[in-house]
């Protein structure tokens, strides 16, 4: 009997750990970065720098998109503290946010060119953009685009 509970438990842990932050928007350093992407079905991983504005901006739109949106894991990675992915990934633009699926890298998300290229873009257009991709499920018809 004891055996029975300390495998179920066991098998809890486990399933809690590969949950860890779904539902969060964590900022991770680069040594977490394949752990997290990999173990993931999906994330979504923000590179920013800490004094660009349009860093912030996206902070803030990902911050209410990722309770909404727990099938994707949402992190954060300073870039300037990550230049091995910075460089592997190609990125040249910040804001960049790199959309994997099973560690792969399936898209980004560059600047805000896809945003209608202005900073006061709605919460709902980073949310139509991250459907696009096939990173998050709609929710609703509005999430959809239509």
């Amino acid at each position: 009997m004891n055996d029975a509970i300390y495998d179920t438990q066991k098998k809890k842990n486990i399933q809690d750990k590969e949950n860890l932050w779904l539902g969060e928007y964590t900022e991770i350093v680069e040594s977490e970065f394949l752990p997290y992407v990999t173990k993931a079905k999906f994330s979504a991983v923000h590179f920013y720098h800490m004094d660009f504005e349009r860093c912030k901006i996206i902070d803030m739109h990902l911050a209410k998109i990722a309770p909404e949106h727990k099938e994707c894991k949402f992190l954060k990675l300073n870039a300037d503290k990550a230049p091995f992915f910075i460089q592997k990934l190609g990125i040249k633009v910040l804001p960049t946010i790199c959309l994997f699926k099973d560690g792969v890298l399936m898209d980004q998300v560059i600047g805000f060119q896809d945003l209608g290229n202005k900073d006061d873009f709605k919460t709902i257009d980073l949310v139509r953009r991250l459907v696009k991709s096939d990173c998050v499920t709609p929710n609703n018809k509005m999430e959809k685009g239509f």
